[in-house]
């Protein structure tokens, strides 16, 4: 059993206590023909490319369930409210989708500073926090009997990559600009575990508040620190303003990023500036002209419900809503919170359509991937990202 095993297992005790207080509010939003599930995306505001997309692909896995005969008789009833990628907002969004949708279960919720506020909220009530669209370590650690995570934390792509380049291109050096908040410590540590785990200090740690735009005084402070490898812990408009602030400073030195900001805008929109650019990620970015069959009639379907074409974080988005679908299923008529989560545990994935590592829960894992080899380093080339190779710690 691996060391996050028998965390789990110490901790999964003393949940079922929280758990059993909020179970009094638990199972709303389930009647005869209906299951309500929520979410809170960013629609609007600095990381709307993500929020949309996700927003999208949890739509899409639910339409189809419904057009199938839903789930076990019952039409799923997904509502989606605006964050604008704001903590206030997803407060207030959580707080409506909890006591005036009454929904049974958040799903794909986005954003690691949105979810440390409307986590808990949910919990508290008994309500699943089922994948939500941040690889942070807090939405499956500590063990909670409701809280799921389907997403290789970036703490551990962190991790891998950092081993990757100190073993494989010699990286000396390491730096790191982060947001600073939940997201950003969460690269922050793994870059700084990594580095000291391998006999090496940080040379710079810088950070940004969300929504920056003028990365030049970071990149200034990790060019005089001589860093020979930068993390970042950006998303899609900060990664590319990092890289684009160090080519006007005539410093060209290798930077990566997390799954946070590894989709296709940051490889299109940057108009080159971004090739070179390294990024880690479970699942590679869906490009037609290679996809497979299977996936080229789903990007098809996407286009033709959506008048757009699919993207990475559509499918983190679809993912999501597939396991639900897939447990709730399982769980039967009679479907409770408990019984979901139950079912969610007994899944086990193999690699899918899309490329996906494999995926497996348990009663003390609530983590879908392994974390410490699921990921893939992948590189900016001619404004598409490329397939380097696995990396692992």
């Amino acid at each position: 059993m691996t060391f996050r095993k028998l965390l789990g297992a110490g901790l999964a005790a003393g949940s079922l206590l929280a758990f059993a207080a909020g179970a009094a509010n638990a199972d709303q939003g389930i009647s005869d023909d209906e299951i309500v599930v929520g979410s809170h995306q960013p629609l609007s505001g600095p990381v709307a490319i993500w929020g949309v997309s996700v927003a999208n692909g949890l739509r899409m896995r639910a339409d189809e369930a419904n057009e199938a005969g839903g789930v076990n008789g019952r039409k799923i009833n997904l509502i989606v409210e605006d964050t604008a990628y704001q903590q206030s907002k997803a407060a207030q969004a959580t707080d409506k989708l909890l006591k005036r949708d009454k929904v049974f279960a958040l799903i794909g919720a986005l954003g690691t500073p949105m979810n440390m506020v409307s986590m808990p909220q949910a919990l508290d009530r008994g309500v699943p926090n089922l994948f939500p669209l941040t690889a942070a370590k807090e939405m499956y650690e500590p063990f909670h009997p409701l809280k799921f995570s389907l997403f290789t934390p970036y703490y551990d792509q962190m991790r891998a990559a950092v081993k990757w380049f100190v073993e494989d291109k010699g990286k000396k050096r390491i730096g790191v600009l982060s947001q600073d908040d939940d997201f950003g410590k969460n690269v922050l540590d793994g870059c700084k575990d990594q580095a000291e785990e391998m006999g090496l200090k940080l040379v710079a740690e810088t950070t940004f508040k969300r929504g920056a735009k003028d990365f030049s005084s970071q990149i200034a402070l990790l060019k005089e620190a001589d860093a020979d490898l930068v993390c970042l812990g950006t998303i899609i408009s900060e990664t590319i303003g990092a890289k684009v602030a160090a080519l006007k400073s005539g410093w060209n030195v290798d930077m990566l990023v997390s799954s946070a900001g590894f989709t296709p805008q940051t490889a299109e929109l940057a108009k080159g500036a971004t090739d070179g650019l390294y990024g880690t990620s479970q699942t590679p970015i869906p490009y037609y002209d290679t996809a497979s069959p299977e996936t080229k009639a789903w990007m098809d379907s996407y286009k033709a419900r959506f008048g757009k074409d699919a993207d990475l974080q559509a499918i983190a988005g679809y993912s999501g809503m597939d396991v639900f679908v897939e447990a709730a299923t399982k769980a039967g008529r009679d479907l409770t919170a408990e019984k979901l989560a139950k079912e969610i545990e007994k899944i086990e994935r193999g690699v899918d359509m899309f490329g996906s590592s494999p995926i497996k829960f348990g009663a003390d894992d609530h983590l879908g991937p392994e974390a410490r080899s699921s990921a893939t380093m992948y590189q900016i080339k001619d404004s598409r990202w490329v397939a380097v190779g696995p990396v692992a710690y």
